[in-house]
């Protein structure tokens, strides 16, 4: 089962049919976030959704970024992974350093 983001969660939403629409505002401002919801609640509202089309004509991104040409080592990649993966701790400690 693929992580829908926000915005997929968004754009499925505005694909329902009215009623289905005002259910599902009821329920999000009526039920607390109390992380009480199973996975198989979770399992069975993703297939209501799925039945009723909400993901119908959804644009598949698989590859279409892809650049064939485009050759990257094994060590290179590592390399560019781990960059983006700590630049986050540069702008913490620049932040830091501001104060």
């Amino acid at each position: 089962m693929a992580n829908l983001t926000f915005i997929e969660i968004v754009q499925a939403a505005q694909k329902l049919p009215p009623p289905q629409k005002a259910a599902l505002i009821q329920t999000l401002q009526t039920e607390e976030v109390s992380g009480d919801l199973t996975r198989e609640q979770a399992i069975a509202e993703l297939e209501a959704l799925r039945a009723a089309g909400a993901f119908e004509h959804v644009q598949h991104l698989a590859g279409k970024y892809a650049r064939p040409g485009l050759e990257i080592g094994e060590q290179e990649l590592n390399a560019y992974l781990h960059e983006i993966g700590t630049a986050w701790e540069e702008e913490l400690d620049d932040l830091i350093d501001h104060d």
